[in-house]
């Protein structure tokens, strides 16, 4: 019999954080649009319609405001952490995928946004 996989997740959540290379972004705050995608495998506790038989989305939600309160200069930092500090939380992610979008970055050009992307695989497990 096959398993049955779950995503939960936020999408384009929106932080004004102090993150950016150039020190006046630090300072001035990037508006950044953040995405989390975590899945798991669906166990037979979900049937106690219980929230922690799943992933809480507002925890989620939570990580990320913690981490993007706190200075950085690279989206690829704060991205990590909010997947290290993810993964920590819900041991049972197979897979998850951070996403940072900084509106309006400093480039000469015009451009809707930036972004990084983080994905990780528990090839293990599936």
């Amino acid at each position: 019999m096959g398993k049955t996989f779950t995503s939960v997740g936020i999408t384009d959540a929106l932080f004004n954080a102090p993150i950016g290379w150039f020190p006046e972004e630090r300072i001035l705050k990037n508006d950044l649009l953040v995405s989390v995608y975590a899945t798991y495998i669906l166990s037979e506790k979900l049937n106690g319609d219980e929230l922690n038989a799943t992933i809480d989305y507002m925890q989620l939600h939570q990580i990320c405001e913690k981490v993007l309160k706190k200075e950085a200069k690279l989206l690829e930092t704060a991205a990590q952490e909010i997947m290290d500090r993810a993964l920590k939380l819900f041991p049972q992610v197979q897979s998850l995928q951070v996403t940072i979008k900084k509106l309006n970055p400093p480039v000469k050009a015009q451009i809707k946004h930036s972004f990084v992307q983080l994905n990780f695989e528990n090839s293990d497990e599936i």
